[in-house]
């Protein structure tokens, strides 16, 4: 059986929601695989972090009992491939098992983007690096089925992120409609009815967010951009500011297209001015 241990920080949020991913990408390559999670902070005891169990239920996985636990030497040489979340965490596995080797979940994705702790985050943040992890999972499956000596014969190599389908259809209406709300609350926010712009802001994004085209594609990651501004809306009073309506301008700019890590990433940022804007 082949044995795979993804290693987080503390063992009750990203380590164990990625290791549940990745056995679900597995679950097509035989059922002779062993998914686990270690931590490298001496956390050994706790249990999942409320959220994660919340966000990989949002991503269709029923989350089972999950116990926390440090990685130890013993872990470490059963392994037959130790994978590291993030980077830090990898220059922490090398400084206590200089001999260990390991490979890290960006590197094999091919993209310099780390997904966050998202530890005493928003319930929307963890759905959102949910679907970051997965979205790299999915780019580093060929690279790791190769590692443990369970690639195809002749598989490239992952060497990037995974490539965002087109969609069907070049537009969707509800995009039309987001620019109008937008203008609409920008130009005369003293005569806007805010609980209905709202209310018409969000159904809007969850239909463009739930169309066919764009939940049907795996790679994209609108869905999760819109989890992001949804959640940051349902942070902050009425009116919005001049600031926060800027941002979520732009943001429905950037739905106007398929979404990758990198924006996704970038949306993030612009999302974090979102309570400075008041």
């Amino acid at each position: 059986m082949t044995k795979i241990i993804v290693v987080g920080g503390a063992d009750t949020g990203r380590a164990p929601m990625t290791a549940a991913l990745l056995r679900r990408h597995l679950a097509e390559h035989g059922d002779s695989w062993s998914i686990e999670s270690a931590g490298v902070l001496g956390h050994d005891g706790d249990t999942w972090q409320p959220e994660t169990k919340i966000a990989l239920e949002n991503l269709s996985i029923a989350a089972s009992d999950h116990t926390a636990r440090s990685l130890t030497a013993e872990l470490v040489s059963a392994a037959d491939l130790l994978l590291t979340v993030d980077r830090g965490t990898g220059r922490a596995l090398e400084l206590r098992y200089p001999t260990a080797s390991f490979k890290t979940l960006p590197d094999l994705a091919g993209t310099s983007r780390e997904v966050p702790d998202p530890f005493r985050m928003t319930l929307d943040a963890w759905i959102v690096y949910g679907r970051e992890l997965d979205a790299q999972l999915r780019a580093a499956l060929p690279t790791i089925l190769q590692l443990v000596g369970r690639g195809a014969p002749g598989a490239r190599i992952a060497v990037g992120p995974a490539a965002i389908e087109p969609t069907t259809g070049a537009h969707h209406p509800a995009e039309d409609r987001l620019r109008v709300l937008v203008r609409g609350i920008a130009g005369i926010p003293e005569l806007i009815d805010w609980a209905r712009a709202r209310a018409a802001i969000r159904e809007t994004l969850q239909t463009l967010a739930s169309s066919p085209a764009i939940a049907g594609n795996p790679g994209d990651l609108r869905p999760a951009a819109v989890a992001m501004l949804l959640g940051v809306m349902g942070t902050s009073a009425d009116p919005l500011s001049s600031v926060q309506i800027a941002i979520l301008s732009e943001a429905i700019e950037l739905l106007a297209a398929p979404v990758d890590a990198l924006a996704l990433g970038g949306l993030a940022g612009a999302v974090g001015r979102w309570s400075n804007g008041h």
